[in-house]
C-alpha cells in the first residue's frame, strides 16, 4: 500500500507543475529548484557509489593495504588532472583548466565518431532493400511485390530526402527541383510523425498523473 505522506507528496508536486499552465509562479520555481536539487544528489551518490567509489578509491586502497595489484596506486595520478578543473574558478590561471578541457573534449569528440559511424554504417547497409519482385524463392507473387514497391518507396524518400540537403548543385532545373521539393514533402511527413509521437507520448504522461490525482489521492478523500 502506498505511503499516504508520499502520495501527498506526489499530489502537491503535481499540481504545483500544473499551476505553471496558468502562469509562472513562485510556487512552480520551487518545485523545479527542488527537483534540479534531487536530480543533482542524485547524480552525485550515483557517481559516488559506480564510479569513484569502486573503480578508482577501491584501487587505491587496496594497493596500499597490499591486497591488490601495485598498479592500482598509479589512479593518484588522476588527481593530478582532476585537479586542473578547479583553475576555472580563477581569472588569471583559467588557461590551465584548457588542458584538461580540452582532452577531455578530444577524447569525447573521438568516441561521438566512433559511436556515429558504428551508427550510421548499418543504416546505410538496412537502406539497400530489394526492388526485384521476381527475386523471392517462389517467383513473382504479390506478398513480393508489396514488398519490393514498399522498398521502392522508401528508396525513393531517402533519395529525394538526401538529394535535398545537397547544395552543391543548382536548383533552377526542373530534372532537381521536382525530386528536391518531394524530399521536403518527405521530411515534412517524417517531422509529422514525430511531432505526433512526441505529442502522445505528453498525453500518456497527463494521463498517467491524472489518473493518480484522482485514483490514489482524491478518491480515498472522498470516498462517497
Amino acid at each position: 500500500m502506498t505511503d499516504p505522506l508520499a502520495v501527498w507528496v506526489g499530489a502537491i508536486v503535481t499540481l504545483g507543475v500544473f499551476s505553471y499552465l496558468a502562469r509562472d509562479n513562485p510556487f512552480y520555481r520551487l518545485i523545479q529548484q527542488a527537483a534540479m536539487g534531487v536530480v543533482v544528489g542524485i547524480q552525485i551518490v550515483v557517481t559516488w557509489k559506480q564510479v569513484l567509489q569502486p573503480m578508482w578509491l577501491s584501487p587505491i586502497q587496496g594497493a596500499l593495504a597490499g591486497t591488490r595489484d601495485w598498479t592500482g596506486a598509479l589512479w593518484l595520478l588522476a588527481l593530478v588532472p582532476g585537479s586542473l578543473w578547479y583553475f576555472q574558478l580563477s581569472k588569471k590561471w583559467f588557461w590551465v583548466s584548457t588542458l584538461v578541457s580540452g582532452l577531455f573534449v578530444g577524447v569525447a569528440a573521438g568516441l561521438a565518431f566512433k559511436f556515429r559511424i558504428l551508427l550510421i554504417l548499418p543504416q546505410i547497409g538496412a537502406s539497400l532493400k530489394p526492388l526485384n519482385p521476381f527475386a523471392g524463392p517462389n517467383g513473382f507473387t504479390w506478398e513480393g511485390f508489396l514488398d519490393s514497391s514498399n522498398n521502392l518507396l522508401f528508396l525513393a524518400a531517402l533519395l529525394t530526402t538526401l538529394l535535398y540537403f545537397f547544395f552543391s548543385v543548382k536548383t533552377e532545373n526542373r530534372w532537381v527541383r521536382t525530386p528536391m521539393r518531394w524530399g521536403r514533402l518527405m521530411i515534412m511527413v517524417a517531422l509529422g510523425a514525430m511531432f505526433g509521437n512526441t505529442v502522445m507520448t505528453r498525453m500518456s504522461y497527463l494521463i498517467e498523473r491524472m489518473q493518480f490525482l484522482y485514483e490514489m489521492w482524491l478518491r480515498p478523500l472522498f470516498p462517497g
